[in-house]
């Protein structure tokens, strides 16, 4: 039931986005509810004032959480404030790898961030922009549109939310140098060649692009993972030259670009470390040399990732390496949504906790959510709530939070609980895969998924639990399939969880019965097993679709199609196989084969079968798709 508020606000304009976000509050403005007055001051806070409330509130942004503090602080009839102290809450969404959010999606999303008290959002954009002198530029990528993009930022600043650019200017571009007009100036791979006007020209177009379109002048610039930069036509052309003198190069061509144009830029801080460690980034000692830190232009902020690991002295000296420079840094942690259809929250709040520690001891208060979407962005873009709520939490309380506090916000908030929210983990958290047990996270829905049902190259990654542990998780995921605002997302890994109870171990079935000339158990399987699957894969093509459009454009369910359609081809093609088999055609060559690990551990090897295999390609062929 919705409570009755009568939101009094000196800035007018609050009363806009104040009713757009009110009813995921579970409030409703009237004249005739209970009196909240907003007014900017030195706290957040919602405190008790005769009949009625103050919200005070600190910048924009902050009114909207303040929003979502009413309800619990009117039912307890208890005064709230909170005094955390940052600098920036950022969410980075990956537009990038296939999910586009909607113009819906992305109006969603800036609500949720709303009333956690985010102030910016990063778009990740490799070629999903409309860049109009680069027409192949984010070709059938779905890529936004000026309008649309001016919408997003529209939308975003009337919670107060800065919506910032964060493009590439060097490397991450495969999707975008496959085309005509831009595949003449690469140096190897997805890497821009270096010193070529070409390159430079449209970077310029990129900038200015983004620049007609968004209000903020921060614009993330990217240049990670440019593992091979200039040993390709770079190294043709110039001959051998360290990477960091090509690195230091461009980039203080791009910030004078970036400058020119009215834009304060940043940049994934990667590639300096790896240059120094030899190839490694995270490292628990060493140092950058001076020279090279003294070269990085001063107006570039230096964006510190790192979301992979449990260790805090990694974390501190990390931290310790970035303040040496001469820049301002910002910490990017993880939301984890990148290892197939479910996401790791559990992981992220393990390693957020570590890494929030470090940031506090060290004065270090601005800091970036990422949620990337490798090889397919399958997880929904709201699968990892209870990570972004934590981020949140933990910077406007200044402090570790209780579970009780999570599981009231998490209300507040998303109308769900923190824990029920938490069920989303439940297609990767096979037994003995926690971060209490494992020191990285894994994804077996993917690839168990995926594993042909002949070939079977992951056989080895599953455990005998499996079955039984997905019906289980089915029946949990399946028993909020009607919650109101993130049904569909439940409904969707509820079916997958169901698909995987008779698929994870489909191959291993097959093969032990085929290799035991096992007729009746092998019919069994083609007549029955198999089409079993094949229900059931569909029915989770549908809730995946369902899920798909909820938030994102069209572009990219394609390949989601390909990928689930040539799963669905390759079960029918071995209940034919089978079916041959058993009328005395053929042997089974793929039967036959020894099985193998995909990591080279051997048969005795005493760990957890379950590991981060997020390759789709890799896991369905050995061959070439």
């Amino acid at each position: 039931m919705s409570k009755n508020i009568n939101l009094v606000c000196d800035d007018k304009a609050l009363l806009v986005g104040a009713a757009e976000l009110a009813s995921d509050l579970g409030l409703r403005l009237t004249s005739s509810g209970v009196t909240v007055n907003a007014v900017k001051g030195t706290e957040l806070s919602v405190r008790k004032n005769g009949e009625g409330y103050v919200l005070t509130y600190r910048r924009k942004h902050e009114f909207f959480r303040g929003l979502s503090l009413i309800r619990d602080a009117v039912a307890a009839g208890a005064d709230h404030a909170e005094n955390g102290k940052y600098d920036m809450l950022c969410y980075m969404a990956d537009v990038s790898r296939n999910a586009v959010l909607s113009m819906d999606g992305a109006k969603k999303m800036i609500r949720v961030l709303a009333a956690m008290g985010y102030d910016s959002l990063m778009l990740y954009a490799e070629d999903t922009y409309e860049v109009p002198e680069y027409p192949y530029f984010g070709r059938m990528r779905g890529r936004y549109s000026a309008d649309e993009l001016r919408g997003i930022d529209d939308y975003a600043d009337m919670f107060g939310i800065e919506v910032i650019p964060c493009i590439q200017t060097l490397a991450h571009l495969a999707t975008a140098i496959r085309w005509p007009g831009l595949n003449s100036f690469t140096d190897c791979n997805d890497i821009m060649l270096v010193g070529d006007e070409r390159t430079y020209d449209f970077i310029s177009a990129c900038l200015k692009a983004c620049r007609s379109v968004f209000r903020s002048k921060r614009i993330n610039i990217g240049m990670d993972e440019a593992h091979m930069l200039g040993r390709g036509k770079y190294l043709t052309l110039n001959g051998y030259r360290p990477a960091h003198e090509i690195m230091l190069e461009h980039l203080d061509r791009v910030a004078k670009m970036c400058a020119e144009v009215g834009y304060e830029p940043m940049m994934w801080s990667d590639m300096f470390f790896r240059m120094a460690f030899g190839g490694a980034y995270r490292v628990r000692e060493g140092e950058i040399a001076p020279e090279i830190m003294a070269k990085v232009p001063a107006n570039v902020t230096l964006v510190y990732w790192d979301y992979y690991s449990l260790d805090r002295q990694i974390f501190d000296h990390m931290v310790e390496c970035h303040q040496k420079f001469n820049n301002p840094v910002i910490f990017a942690g993880g939301a984890w949504k990148w290892s197939g259809f479910a996401p790791h929250n559990a992981f992220s709040l393990a390693s957020t906790k570590l890494q929030l520690d470090s940031c506090a001891e060290h004065g270090l208060g601005s800091v970036i959510v990422t949620g990337w979407g490798d090889n397919g962005a399958e997880a929904s873009q709201f699968s990892t709530l209870p990570s972004l709520l934590y981020f949140a939490e933990r910077l406007y309380n200044g402090t570790e939070v209780s579970h009780e506090l999570l599981e009231e916000r998490s209300r507040a908030v998303f109308g769900t609980g923190f824990d029920d929210l938490m069920l989303f983990d439940l297609p990767n958290a096979l037994p003995g895969t926690s971060p209490a047990e494992m020191s990285h996270p894994v994804c077996p829905c993917k690839y168990l998924l995926f594993n042909d049902p002949l070939e079977g190259l992951m056989d080895r990654h599953v455990g005998p639990e499996a079955p039984e542990y997905y019906k289980n998780a089915a029946e949990k995921l399946l028993a909020h399939s009607d919650d109101e605002r993130w049904g569909y997302i439940f409904e969707s890994l509820g079916l997958l969880c169901d698909l995987l109870a008779d698929k994870c171990d489909l191959t291993i079935r097959i093969r032990a019965a085929y290799i035991a000339g096992d007729r009746n158990a092998v019919r069994r399987l083609a007549h029955s097993d198999i089409p079993a699957v094949i229900a059931k894969l569909d029915a989770f093509t549908d809730a995946f679709r369902v899920q798909w459009f909820t938030e994102n454009k069209t572009f990219g369910f394609s390949a989601q199609e390909q990928r689930l359609g040539g799963l669905r081809l390759r079960l029918e093609s071995t209940a034919a196989r089978l079916e041959d088999w058993l009328c005395g055609g053929d042997a089974i060559e793929e039967l036959e084969q020894p099985v193998l690990s995909c990591d080279g551990r051997g048969e005795n090897d005493t760990r957890s079968p379950y590991v981060n295999y997020n390759s789709w390609a890799n896991t369905v062929k050995a061959g070439l798709l």
